[in-house]
């Protein structure tokens, strides 16, 4: 077929645009995630999937069933879901103790911990379940069963981080990815925009961090993992996002030897806690020194030409606007009440 230049014109147009804002971890329209977008086939009773014998298909499915059904389930289908996962992770964990490398089992042994904390922490968990919970967690036993020293990756802080496989992060998809090129030269600032529940745990933490790394992985263009290398809950604790190896999906066309730290939350509608921004501030502080990043080069999304988002929110910016003028006097434990200006650029407003 042959387009009239105009149409030809208007086509690459709208091929640049999606090329410029598909790799952008913060948006200003968010779509909810559908519950069925899952890449498993989950079966549809709970019954049949915890009758099969144990297997790694077994627990996938199970995974999946409560990626897709558990936030509709009963408290007690959530909770035993909950607990064959993390029995059978702890399961394998054992059954390859001579076998598998201490990497392995350390990851084996985090997830299945994760898991049983989850059921401790569900209000709807039965006493029964609880008590399973507990002898799980007492049937690992100490950390260092599946603790082994790992080289920390090329930049990477010195500060004490919750692993992916703590929190319970899902499989990276490669193919979707870039390897990062050295070296680490910006760092930029956002928030997730995604409301926060009341419980404060580090399991309820967690699971909310799970939920914000499907919404990146369900993304329709194919992302491959969470977009953000850091990410801070309101309590102050530090989570490993996206791999040092990889290269960010937080800010559209300009991801390259760009760090990615993201707060959990919405800082458009309220303030960061002091906690969340001492942690920020002291996370910014050792990966500037630990990469060379000058302090004029750490900047918050909306900053971005590419950026069409209020990213990371009114309460951040100042903070941000703070900590590259060198103000940490105040700027660690509290927020200006005024906001910054939007930027505008030749595309127009940033909004």
């Amino acid at each position: 077929m042959v387009f009239p230049n105009s149409a030809r014109h208007a086509l690459v147009l709208l091929s640049l645009l999606l090329l410029a804002f598909g790799q952008s971890a913060c948006t200003t329209t968010r779509t909810s995630q559908s519950s069925t977008s899952s890449g498993y086939g989950a079966p549809a009773s709970l019954s049949a999937l915890l009758a099969r014998p144990l297997s790694w298909e077994k627990l996938d499915d199970l995974e999946a069933w409560i990626d897709q059904r558990g936030f509709r389930a009963s408290d007690r289908d959530r909770n035993e879901a909950r607990l064959a996962l993390a029995e059978g992770r702890a399961a394998f964990a054992r059954k390859d103790l001579g076998n598998a490398s201490a990497a392995v089992l350390k990851m084996r042994g985090e997830r299945a911990r994760s898991d049983f904390q989850l059921v401790l922490s569900d209000s709807g968990a039965s006493s029964a379940q609880r008590a399973r919970a507990h002898n799980g967690i007492a049937q690992l036993g100490g950390a260092s069963v599946y603790t082994t020293p790992a080289a920390a990756p090329t930049g990477a802080t010195s500060l004490s981080i919750i692993s992916r496989s703590a929190w319970g992060a899902s499989t990276e998809v490669p193919r979707h990815m870039s390897r990062h090129l050295a070296p680490w030269s910006k760092i930029t600032v956002h928030h997730t925009a995604m409301p926060l529940g009341s419980q404060t745990s580090l399991p309820a933490r967690c699971a909310e961090l799970r939920t914000i790394q499907r919404s990146h992985l369900n993304k329709p263009e194919g992302w491959g993992d969470v977009g953000y290398h850091y990410l801070i809950d309101p309590e102050g604790r530090i989570y490993e996002g996206r791999r040092l190896a990889w290269r960010g999906a937080h800010v559209g066309g300009q991801n390259d030897h760009n760090l990615g730290i993201s707060l959990m939350g919405n800082y458009d509608v309220q303030r960061p806690s002091r906690a969340a921004l001492a942690s920020l501030g002291r996370l910014i502080d050792d990966l500037r020194a630990k990469n060379g990043i000058p302090r004029n080069q750490v900047t918050y999304h909306r900053e971005w030409p590419t950026a069409n988002t209020e990213c990371p929110g009114n309460y951040v910016v100042p903070w941000v606007e703070a900590y590259r003028g060198n103000r940490t006097a105040s700027a660690f434990t509290s927020v200006p009440s005024t906001t910054s200006p939007r930027r505008s650029y030749a595309k127009g407003v940033v909004r």
